[in-house]
């Protein structure tokens, strides 16, 4: 029996472009079909990667039985209505982030998928990158206790003009909504929907967001502390502060391929049943005999160990292409068993992050015109 999907991209931009490039990568997925809204542009897009079929519209691409699944990757605004027109005609749905421009939009979308039984997911794909699925099983185990602080930032340099849909409010423009969704959705995926959402901004001449900070406070006291930008560089990364130890997720932490954990050491003391660990004792062995002349040279020859010691361990999760294909996968495996959710990134939590979206936009009078 086939098992392969056969997927349609509708929309031929950058993004496009890359998940175009990884789904040779995502084993059992095939892209069938293109479209755009000429049919030059989708057939050069079709040629560049080897697609078998090419349309200047959306629907004239759902009408090709052979079409398994859509990924859009249409603008913002767009998204909602692209989505449900895929839905309607019985295709699965990858929908590029935001998922909608607000909840009622992501909700509108969501009944569709359910009234309809068909599969529907938003393109997170940073939720399946191995750095943070190992990331999520870590804090999952307990091995840096209680989360108790997020950190993260998402941000780069965007001069007005570079990139128009950035800084179009009836595209759904904003750096909260391009990029600051991203450490969201990771706050979301770690500690679930937040008790109270807290935000400041600087809206530009055009009404978005050109940076803006947020603030997440959880039932349990847990507080997620994030910022996004298009006006200054970030260090794009993401740490995890648990109560016995902390999560690095390096730059890019969206995609990243390498992870830290450390853990805190813990004193051994009397009616304390903690011991310390190996690499605490190492460290205490060296701290306790000093500066002697005989063990100078040795601590020079065990620095590099001791900084590793000290920095925690790294793990490297290196990948082909640009992850992309690992969201591909999750699909095909939901198509493969009937899903109509995937458990990784299910539909509710998608409404979660919307509404925490909303609730920033509304603290900042940052309506779109579709409002």
């Amino acid at each position: 029996m086939d098992q392969s999907i056969r997927w349609g991209i509708w929309g031929t931009g950058a993004i496009a472009n890359k998940v175009a490039s990884d789904i040779p990568l995502a084993k059992g997925a095939i892209l069938h079909a293109v479209a755009s809204r000429t049919e030059e542009r989708a057939r050069q897009f079709a040629l560049r990667h080897r697609a078998a079929k090419w349309y200047g519209s959306l629907g004239a691409m759902l009408a090709d039985a052979d079409v398994d699944a859509v990924y859009v990757s249409t603008p913002n605004h767009r998204h909602a209505g692209d989505s449900i027109a895929c839905i309607e005609a019985g295709k699965a749905v990858l929908c590029e982030k935001p998922f909608a421009l607000n909840l009622a939009q992501a909700q509108q979308t969501v009944d569709a998928a359910r009234r309809s039984k068909v599969f529907c997911m938003e393109a997170m794909w940073t939720r399946f990158i191995p750095a943070v699925i190992e990331a999520k099983r870590l804090i999952d185990s307990g091995a840096i206790g209680p989360v108790r602080l997020i950190q993260g930032n998402f941000g780069f340099i965007a001069p007005e003009g570079s990139k128009p849909r950035l800084f179009d409010l009836a595209m759904g423009g904003g750096a909260l909504m391009d990029i600051g969704i991203y450490p969201i959705s990771f706050a979301h995926h770690l500690l679930g929907a937040p008790q109270s959402v807290t935000g400041t901004t600087r809206l530009g001449p055009t009404g978005v967001d050109l940076h803006s900070a947020y603030q997440l406070l959880y039932p349990n006291g847990a507080l997620a502390d994030l910022w996004s930008s298009f006006q200054v560089q970030g260090t794009n990364e993401a740490f995890v502060f648990g109560e016995r130890g902390m999560l690095h997720l390096c730059t890019p932490f969206y995609h990243a391929h390498r992870l830290i954990l450390q853990t805190h050491t813990v004193a051994h003391s009397k009616g304390n049943g903690h011991p310390k660990s190996a690499g605490a004792s190492l460290l205490g062995i060296a701290e306790a005999m000093g500066m002697a002349p005989a063990v100078k040279s040795m601590r020079r020859r065990l620095s590099p160990l001791l900084a590793l010691l000290k920095r925690g361990r790294v793990q490297s999760f290196p990948f082909a292409g640009n992850g992309y294909q690992f969201e591909l996968m999750e699909v095909n495996r939901c198509l493969r068993e009937k899903r109509i959710e995937s458990a990784v990134m299910p539909l509710d939590e998608t409404l979660e992050v919307m509404r925490t979206l909303d609730a920033l936009r509304s603290q900042w009078g940052m309506v779109f015109p579709q409002e």
